[in-house]
């Protein structure tokens, strides 16, 4: 006895595309930022610069804690969104992860290692007031990008909702900490 498949309908294929597609896109454009995402974002980002430009200035154990201490804050605000997002939502985007985390769109990460340049070079010469400033430039800018990232995401999903999985993105923090504990032990 022989067994052949039954040849399948094109048109069927391509109905089914068409509903997956739909189903796609109302699920993107049900999903939603948390309240109050940007602002969060900019201020935990303004206050790791603003920590790490103190912190290399400063080049003591005081100065890599309070370097620490703004990174802890950051990445605990980053969780803290990551979090509200999945639990409004019901679904995670490891791309929005590494929008938030990493700084991973050009623009925004052009503006966060400017502005932490600027920070530290201030912090070098104690303009203190350029610190902030560089700090919260950093915050917007970054914020901005995320939000625009976001905007194009719901565009087009599939092309921006690759990422760094939370894992490596932990992996990263945990090597970034590593780093600066080495540093402080060495210094």
């Amino acid at each position: 006895m022989e067994s052949s498949p039954h040849p399948r309908d094109p048109d069927d294929a391509r109905a089914a595309l068409v509903i997956a597609d739909e189903a796609r896109r109302r699920l993107t454009t049900g999903l939603r930022l948390p309240a109050g995402f940007s602002p969060l974002l900019a201020g935990g980002i303004a206050v790791q610069v603003g920590a790490a430009s103190y912190g290399i200035a400063a080049q003591t154990a005081t100065g890599v804690a309070v370097a620490l201490a703004g990174a802890a804050v950051f990445l605990g605000v980053a969780a803290f969104i990551l979090h509200r997002f999945s639990r409004i939502n019901g679904v995670r985007v490891d791309g929005l992860a590494s929008q938030v985390v990493l700084a991973a769109g050009a623009g925004a990460s052009l503006v966060y290692l400017g502005a932490l340049a600027v920070g530290i070079v201030a912090a070098f010469q104690s303009r203190w007031w350029l610190v902030a400033v560089a700090s919260v430039a950093a915050g917007v800018g970054c914020a901005l990008g995320a939000r625009h990232w976001w905007r194009t995401y719901r565009h087009d999903p599939a092309a921006h909702a690759r990422g760094a999985s939370p894992r490596m993105l932990g992996l990263l923090a945990v090597a970034a900490c590593l780093g600066c504990a080495t540093l402080l032990v060495l210094g």
